[in-house]
């Protein structure tokens, strides 16, 4: 269904205030019928609002406890894998991304990282270095803005 990581305050006030509500006494095994449930009222809202990412939320939920269930991981749960390895990627983001207090950081030469995994100074003051120490942490591509100080 999609990720569930954005605004976690607002997913979390989400699922108690009308989720919860709506799965009590539901029948656990009913991941579809719920899932298709948990999104109809929200059909006109975009992909990342809090209610989406709220049922989002519950439907990993579910299937991970199918797989419980089963006494199998939840990708087998799901009828199996459908490839034997997925490339990931880094996105090259600071200690802040994705937090409510985040804002636009503008990283110039001068700027020292906040610690060891703060890709946003790193990619901005040398992406090579970056770019070498990503490559022996196996991953093959890294997502990079150097743009935002250009836009409004």
């Amino acid at each position: 269904m999609g990720e569930a990581f954005r605004g976690a305050a607002a997913v979390e006030a989400v699922i108690h205030e009308s989720t919860a509500p709506f799965l009590l006494g539901r029948d656990a095994r009913q991941i579809e019928g719920i899932s298709r449930r948990l999104l109809t009222p929200y059909v006109d809202f975009g992909p990342s609002s809090a209610e989406i990412c709220a049922a989002a939320a519950v439907d990993i939920a579910l299937w991970d406890l199918a797989g419980k269930r089963l006494g199998v991981p939840a990708h087998k749960a799901l009828s199996g894998p459908s490839r034997d390895r997925v490339r990931s990627y880094n996105t090259c983001a600071g200690y802040d991304y994705n937090t409510k207090s985040a804002a636009r950081r503008d990283i110039s030469a001068a700027d020292q990282a906040r610690g060891p995994y703060d890709d946003q100074v790193a990619f901005m003051c040398d992406a090579g270095a970056l770019a070498e120490s990503l490559l022996a942490e196996g991953f093959t591509a890294m997502k990079i803005w150097p743009f935002d100080i250009y836009a409004p």
